[in-house]
């Protein structure tokens, strides 16, 4: 089943507001620690004589006639996770050559990405942050945002320093109030998307994190749990008009999505200011936070050279 961008938007739309809870952050945090084990296996992929692209972490499973040919033979080498406690920052420095993440991209410009199976009907995805920080965030298309562990926003050197942009979400422990942060790139094989919005919660502790709408919500996805692949489609059609790459109605989408999350938190902020609230301060962040990204976006229409009626 495909997902449009600008159904998604829409979703995302009623999904921001004050006290939305991520669906699948109960499964997140039912999560065993043999997780992180199963996540370090090698995964391989080939092309048969069809042309169509395989995916496994297992090795038995590809025909000894493919492993044997180089051109059709792949095999992604992961990195593996850091034995540092999740309260030392790690520095990352910048990488001299691309990192690489499992992915291909086809003739259609579609993006497929393997997808790593775990218990409960679950799938994992490689990713890459900011261009420099692999992860492995668990799929979850009724997540509105990215949600990222506190090791791996220590990674990006993301530090909450009390009175920041925050939301408060819905989880399995009640209500609780997680960091916002604006990730420059997100990489999912060769689909990239730019200022994709992730939170950042102090209770996942096996896994890195969602991957949630703020990302799949740039593209026209389908999820093949048989053959275990998410494809990621380029957001316009076939023949439809792009500015950079984006045709007009995610632009159009992207303001008014703005629009509304600018208005919802400025008056919950006031709300909040007259009452007291503790984290009244944080909203008003969480308002300038928005401010932010549609200024940016803003540059990006004008660079592109949006025609005003999608702005």
């Amino acid at each position: 089943m495909e997902v449009n961008p600008v159904k998604s938007m829409s979703a995302r739309l009623k999904l921001n507001r004050i006290g939305v809870g991520i669906a699948g952050l109960l499964v997140a945090l039912l999560i065993p620690s043999h997780f992180a084990s199963q996540g370090e296996a090698a995964i391989f992929s080939y092309k048969d004589e069809k042309g169509a692209i395989h995916f496994t972490d297992d090795l038995s499973k590809i025909p000894e006639a493919f492993r044997e040919n180089s051109k059709n033979f792949r095999k992604h080498k992961e990195e593996r996770r850091s034995t540092r406690p999740a309260s030392v920052p790690v520095p990352i420095p910048t990488p001299s050559v691309p990192i690489e993440i499992p992915g291909v991209i086809l003739n259609s410009g579609e993006v497929q990405v393997p997808l790593i199976p775990v218990s409960g009907g679950n799938f994992l995805v490689d990713v890459l942050l900011n261009g420099r920080v692999k992860a492995r965030l668990m799929l979850d298309t009724g997540a509105s945002f990215i949600t990222l562990s506190e090791e791996i926003g220590q990674k990006l050197g993301i530090f909450n320093n009390g009175v920041s942009a925050e939301m408060p979400f819905n989880t399995a422990g009640g209500e609780e109030w997680m960091p916002l942060v604006a990730l420059q790139t997100v990489n999912a094989g060769n689909a990239q998307s730019q200022l994709v919005e992730a939170s950042i919660a102090k209770h996942l502790k096996d896994i890195d994190g969602l991957l949630g709408m703020s990302f799949l919500g740039d593209y026209r996805f389908e999820i093949d749990r048989t053959n275990k692949r998410l494809t990621l489609k380029p957001p316009s059609q076939q023949g439809e008009m792009t500015w950079g790459g984006k045709p007009g109605n995610w632009w159009k989408g992207r303001f008014e999505y703005y629009d509304s999350s600018i208005r919802g938190f400025v008056r919950r902020a006031k709300q909040m200011q007259r009452k007291g609230h503790q984290k009244a301060s944080n909203m008003v962040k969480t308002a300038e936070f928005y401010k932010d990204l549609k200024q940016k976006l803003k540059n990006r229409a004008m660079i592109a050279g949006v025609p005003q009626n999608f702005r």
